[in-house]
């Protein structure tokens, strides 16, 4: 058997790649036991110099992995010296509903970028997500739907993502855009149709035809309103005509007839003059 030899003069080959690898080795064991022996221990300025990317990584992105704990914190043993290479997560992480949930790794999936490389799970999430979301589960509670029924990666295939409400459901109207459904209907609740800010009336349309058609229709100052100028708060709100116009009447008039649309029609199709 041909004795393999270590001379680097002989240019670079397998065998001394080999060698060089087994000369490395070498001398990392005997580094070890040494500051074994001497009752050392490795710094966390050691371990950046073998594992230069985790240590870029957790620079740039670890988040407080990076600024409150240091690598020996989490690593507290390296071979051959002992087999202790990582501590679990729970040493650290305890306390807290989404702590006790185990398999960490399931979703976070490099401990070193622990926020920027998580991903909700594979499997349907809905645990995961609400022990710390909590608030959602709250919402999704005070009013039911059919968004609350389904698992939260359903939507949200990666963490903080928002998906747009038309990936699942049709518009209202061709002119409306993704951006105007969280005007009327919040995600997490969208039964809980509480319209905000400017509403224009074609989104409004679709839903209530015959009132857009008649305010259309009139020569009434109604027409030239805007929908949710009358009808704010939650939906479906309805504005009682004093809440504008007061009593606009003599106090005798007022006294025979309770209901202003009595005379008037209705709100959408004023009767000005009866």
């Amino acid at each position: 058997m041909k004795r393999l030899s270590c001379n680097m003069n002989n240019g670079i080959n397998a065998g001394s790649q080999i060698c060089y690898a087994i000369s490395l080795l070498t001398l990392f064991i005997l580094i070890a036991q040494t500051s074994v022996a001497k009752g050392t221990m490795l710094e966390s300025a050691d371990c950046g110099k073998c594992h230069a990317v985790q240590l870029k990584i957790i620079t740039q992105d670890g988040g407080k992995h990076a600024t409150e704990v240091g690598c020996l914190d989490c690593h507290p043993q390296h071979p051959p010296v002992g087999t202790e290479t990582k501590t679990p997560c729970i040493s650290c992480h305890d306390g807290e509903p989404h702590f006790e949930i185990g398999n960490c790794r399931h979703c976070h999936t490099n401990p070193h970028q622990p926020i920027s490389s998580l991903r909700d799970p594979l499997k349907p999430a809905r645990k995961e997500c609400l022990s710390c979301h909590f608030e959602v589960g709250q919402q999704m509670e005070a009013v039911p739907s059919r968004h609350a029924k389904i698992f939260c990666n359903r939507c949200h295939s990666q963490h903080k993502e928002i998906p747009s409400c038309l990936d699942c459901h049709e518009p209202h109207s061709s002119r409306q855009r993704a951006e105007d459904c969280s005007k009327c209907h919040p995600a997490h609740q969208p039964l809980k149709i509480e319209p905000t800010g400017y509403i224009p009336a074609t989104l409004c349309r679709p839903c209530h035809g015959f009132e857009s058609n008649a305010l259309a229709e009139s020569n009434t100052s109604h027409g030239g309103i805007n929908c949710i100028n009358c009808h704010k708060g939650r939906h479906p709100s309805v504005p009682t005509c004093q809440d504008c116009h007061g009593l606009p009447h003599t106090q005798s008039i007022h006294s025979q007839f309770r209901d202003c649309l009595e005379c008037h029609g209705d709100a959408h199709q004023l009767i000005s003059n009866q």
